[in-house]
């Protein structure tokens, strides 16, 4: 009985002492703190691929896109997945279009969230000039990169002005 109690309190010490100096050997792995734009960044960064879309400039905007980013554009209609597809899908409008001027921006923004009412302005190569009303909600991911791009508008009023 003697060599249980002197087997317990050996056990006991051996325990405590791992309990003191386990947590000093420990390396903590922490996941990497999330990338908070603020409202103004938010803002900025949106402006700013509206002006390079206007501008024809496909690989300026997707350079804000996540790497495997998505936009629907218009909502309803099959996604276009990963940077190099929205570069693609970008680089088609200089082949519809002469020019694409932003009339109107306002920008809401809501965590890393926007919504984004937009005008704008369309000229086709055959000199047909229209104006396109939107809304935009943009999402924003812990990299502080767009993640996804749902637009919503006519797209039966914007094919047939291409038409006409």
């Amino acid at each position: 009985m003697r060599h249980q109690t002197l087997f317990l309190k050996m056990i006991t010490a051996l325990a405590m002492a791992f309990m003191f100096l386990a947590p000093a050997s420990v390396t903590r792995v922490e996941a990497a703190a999330p990338f908070d734009l603020t409202s103004e960044q938010i803002e900025a960064v949106i402006e700013d691929v509206f002006t390079k879309f206007s501008a024809f400039d496909a690989q300026g905007a997707v350079a804000y896109f996540a790497s495997d980013g998505m936009v629907e554009d218009p909502v309803g209609t099959p996604p276009i997945q990963g940077a190099q597809a929205i570069t693609a899908y970008l680089q088609t409008f200089p082949t519809l279009f002469e020019q694409i001027k932003l009339h109107s921006l306002d920008v809401t923004v809501c965590g890393q969230e926007a919504a984004v009412k937009w005008r704008l302005r369309f000229k086709t190569l055959t000199g047909n000039v229209f104006f396109l009303d939107g809304i935009g909600i943009f999402k924003f991911n812990s990299a502080g990169k767009i993640q996804s791009e749902r637009e919503f508008f006519d797209l039966a009023y914007f094919l047939a002005q291409l038409q006409g």
